[in-house]
């Protein structure tokens, strides 16, 4: 959908070019930039529209660096086609139109042919060599209205740098522009939602549409992927490599939920290939960024010393303030314990009551401890039973034990449903205190119970 074309611009044609682009794309070397592509680069990061793709490793110059960039990897075949890939995806967040997926096959093919082939003259084959990249790029991208261009800027000279120039213009003969779908499932779903649930809602038609965007780039589906391989959930294999491999990917393009399920993934699956300082730094990097769930989990693998401590309060307050309930359980138990707070279980009290109504059963529990003992707030045993009886109805093991005790020798029938509860509780074989004093009740009520 996009015209491409080779020349290098003058001095004063850089400002214009600028105003149009919608993405500038350099194409670096180790050679010296000339002076229109140094101008040219430093206008396009100013104002965020530069990509840096590399021809050799750490080419882009270090003024342009804190700008999306993407070593090509021309020697190895198989790196070039991830690279390539992800380069077209921080052009697809620039561009007005998304890329052709089905274009790309024969797309990399020719670019890396035509970036490897050495230069024939001095001037002339390094224009048609980079003219080769702009229009493969092009090629990948449609236009749902009016015609788009791809300049190729380039001098004279040494293959050093290049610059491609997407735009469209501001008003030509105009098609109906085409509609896109919302994506089904975004990545965002997992800042709240934990990640074995979300997985839960990929099925066939999803993971064909998420493998597709993956493939082209997308940083939201390739989390949805590694999500995918992670669970082994609609078309996807269970694979921990896979998955390890898509949410590097994302996690390079900075995906705060890729960063954070890369965590997920060291934790569910130690032997994929992610250690536990990169799982561990992508965590915090995905705190930093804001992401909840990130936030709720980094804070509590902070160590005890005070000045952590005074940090693990503020990020769960954070993620609390915006609505997310196990933030809120987290925040108001640090309210009553933490040295680095103020350990009192009043403050803690409207937490708890707003993760309650959410049923977090940390917090249903916690609030009818409070209650039951009249710490914090005025002894009220049934408000207490009543929220642990929430909190056993979602399997809730110190619940269930707690409510089972609570009404052991009250009524018939509340002594019927305390028995229930140990004998559920006696086949919860990995709630090792737990378990077992409910086997003891049990026994002491010359009681059996059949785990089947």
């Amino acid at each position: 959908g996009f015209d491409a074309a080779a020349g290098a611009p003058g001095e004063a044609e850089i400002a214009n070019l600028i105003d149009d682009a919608k993405c500038v794309i350099g194409l670096w070397s180790h050679g010296t930039p000339t002076a229109e592509m140094a101008m040219l680069a430093a206008l396009a990061h100013e104002r965020k529209k530069l990509v840096n793709a590399e021809l050799a490793t750490d080419a882009t110059p270090a003024p342009f660096r804190t700008a999306p960039r993407v070593d090509l990897a021309l020697r190895d075949r198989t790196a070039f086609k991830s690279r390539f890939q992800a380069l077209i995806g921080e052009v697809d967040k620039l561009s007005p139109t998304k890329a052709n997926v089905a274009a790309l096959p024969s797309v990399l093919a020719v670019v890396r042919s035509a970036l490897l082939k050495r230069r024939e003259s001095e001037g002339e084959k390094q224009l048609k060599t980079l003219g080769v990249f702009a229009a493969a790029v092009a090629a990948l991208f449609v236009v749902g209205f009016g015609a788009g261009r791809v300049i190729n800027l380039i001098r004279s000279g040494e293959l050093s740098i290049a610059s491609l120039q997407i735009s469209t213009p501001r008003a030509e003969a105009a098609a109906t522009p085409t509609s896109t779908l919302a994506p089904a499932l975004t990545s965002a779903a997992l800042e709240r939602t934990p990640w074995r649930e979300v997985a839960a809602r990929i099925d066939e038609t999803l993971a064909q549409q998420i493998e597709t965007r993956a493939a082209a780039g997308d940083a939201d589906a390739q989390t949805l992927a590694c999500l995918g391989h992670m669970a082994g959930t609609g078309g996807f294999l269970p694979s921990p490599t896979a998955a390890r491999e898509q949410c590097d990917l994302a996690s390079a393009q900075h995906n705060a939920a890729a960063l954070y399920l890369s965590w997920q993934l060291r934790r569910t699956a130690p032997h994929a290939g992610i250690d536990d300082a990169t799982a561990n730094e992508r965590l915090r990097q995905a705190a930093e960024a804001g992401f909840t769930a990130a936030q709720i989990d980094y804070a509590a693998s902070l160590p005890g010393d005070r000045q952590s401590q005074v940090e693990a309060g503020r990020l769960w307050l954070a993620a609390a303030e915006r609505g997310d309930p196990r933030a809120q359980f987290f925040y108001a138990r640090w309210l009553r314990d933490s040295p680095a707070g103020p350990q009192d279980p009043t403050a803690a009290l409207p937490f708890l009551q707003r993760a309650a109504e959410a049923n977090q059963p940390d917090a249903l529990h916690m609030l009818a401890t409070l209650y039951r003992d009249g710490v914090g707030a005025p002894r009220n045993l049934a408000e207490a039973e009543a929220l642990y009886d929430r909190a056993a109805r979602l399997n809730y093991a110190p619940s269930m034990s707690n409510l089972a005790d609570m009404l052991r020798d009250g009524s018939p029938e509340e002594r019927a449903r305390s028995i229930a509860l140990y004998r559920q509780l006696a086949c919860m074989t990995d709630e090792h205190q737990i378990q077992p004093r409910a086997v003891g009740h049990l026994r002491a009520l010359q009681l059996s119970y059949s785990c089947g």
